[in-house]
């Protein structure tokens, strides 16, 4: 009974060693797996991904991938800056217990001192980090530059199911121009949450630029712009197919020469944009910048539908300091559920349309600028401008194709976009 019990324990122990001697290789096959799987989820109408070669050894692997960006336009650009449609990255990975490693570098692109790290599970989730060093790039002639960027990194995690959380960071970016000029931006900062829901990106985005500075030849300051920060959102209802974004840019301080501007904050909104037909027209114009009449043709019925289902377009907040002066405005335009065949008939939008807009700017503003006070005296007087003791303000909604003042004063819409149909 003892030898079977003793038999037992060495076939166990037997077993355990076997597979943790296999292992490795077992890891290895499962890695090249996601490894094949993620490259071919690249590839695109603009972009081809392929593995030229798979070296898969026991602890180790070596591999190389091409990526060809096919769509001519972007290709052509990219010549014109100097930057391969092509490039080779060579990657050599590590087999872990439960994950591989990977190094990896451009092959055919060695001016550029990036290199990527990546940790992958055998889940397929992965942990990225790419890593710049100070990159040093100059060209020659009368419009040629040197650039240089210190080191920087870009990292983050990124899932199976499209989820992508990253951080970025890039401390300094100078230019000087072969003119004497000179651009200097500091301490670019950014992060980002979400996932890529057709061709849209469904998530938080945020950028932030400490100071961005551009000297004239006598290294003197002509433009310089403080506390930069740009902050994307969107949000897709799946229940509603309907999508929605937000953009909103705001800078401490603006110097431009001898103005100024201050506290400046601007957002840009749409909404309850139906997403399949949104994504039509974004697909339309991307494949065809310089638009046709077949082009044109192609789009009539995603306009249709966009307008039929309704959206609408929103600035929450735009405002800003100058000198002592101040202003801001709000405003929002809705076009309803059923507005219907408005390629048929484009002058049925205008009575659609509904909204409201809220503008206000301060004494002390229109004492910095005296040109507009006779356009603010001559609105007092026609009762669309009311005074108060801050400054003045206009107060409308939009109905019925007309603009409702707050006195009851209306001005039809059309009026106002006439001189720019002309």
């Amino acid at each position: 009974m003892s030898s079977m019990v003793q038999l037992r324990k060495f076939a166990a122990i037997g077993g355990a060693i076997s597979l943790a001697l296999c292992w490795p290789l077992a890891v290895g096959q499962i890695g090249q797996n996601v490894i094949e799987d993620s490259v071919a989820k690249l590839n695109s109408d603009a972009l081809t991904a392929e593995i030229v070669s798979y070296d898969r050894g026991y602890l180790s692997s070596t591999v190389t991938t091409r990526y060809v960006v096919t769509d001519p336009v972007m290709a052509a650009q990219l010549e014109a800056d100097g930057v391969p449609a092509e490039i080779v990255v060579n990657s050599n990975i590590q087999h872990g217990l439960i994950s591989l490693s990977a190094d990896s570098v451009m092959d055919n692109w060695t001016e550029i001192p990036l290199t990527l790290h990546t940790v992958t599970q055998l889940n397929g989730n992965t942990d990225f980090e790419f890593k710049l060093d100070n990159w040093h790039q100059s060209t020659e002639g009368e419009d040629g530059a040197m650039m240089l960027i210190t080191p920087s990194t870009l990292k983050g995690h990124a899932t199976v199911l499209g989820q992508v959380d990253y951080e970025l960071t890039v401390p300094s970016i100078e230019v000087d121009f072969n003119s004497g000029e000179k651009l200097l931006v500091e301490n670019v900062t950014g992060q980002g949450s979400g996932k890529k829901v057709n061709s849209f990106w469904i998530g938080d985005q945020m950028m932030k630029i400490e100071q961005m500075s551009v000297f004239d030849p006598q290294q003197t300051v002509q433009f310089n712009l403080k506390n930069g920060e740009y902050v994307y959102s969107a949000e897709y209802a799946e229940t509603t197919e309907r999508v929605a974004s937000k953009h909103t840019v705001s800078v401490g301080e603006v110097t431009v020469e001898q103005e100024s501007l201050e506290n400046l904050e601007i957002d840009f909104a749409f909404g309850d944009l139906d997403a399949a037909s949104f994504e039509q027209l974004v697909t339309l114009y991307q494949n065809s910048p310089m638009l046709t009449a077949q082009d044109l043709q192609e789009m009539i019925p995603y306009l249709d539908n966009l307008f039929s289902k309704g959206f609408y377009l929103s600035s929450d907040k735009i405002s800003m300091n100058i000198g002592d002066g101040e202003f801001t405005s709000q405003w929002k335009l809705i076009v309803p559920q059923g507005t219907d065949n408005v390629s048929q008939d484009p002058m049925k939008v205008m009575p659609a349309l509904q909204g409201h807009f809220d503008s206000f700017i301060s004494n002390a503003l229109v004492d910095q600028y005296p040109a507009i006070q006779q356009t603010i005296d001559e609105g007092v007087i026609m009762e669309f401008v009311k005074q108060t003791d801050q400054g003045y303000q206009v107060k409308a909604e939009i109905k019925e194709g007309n603009i409702v003042f707050e006195g009851g004063q209306k001005v039809p819409l059309m009026s106002l976009l006439l001189p720019f149909m002309m």
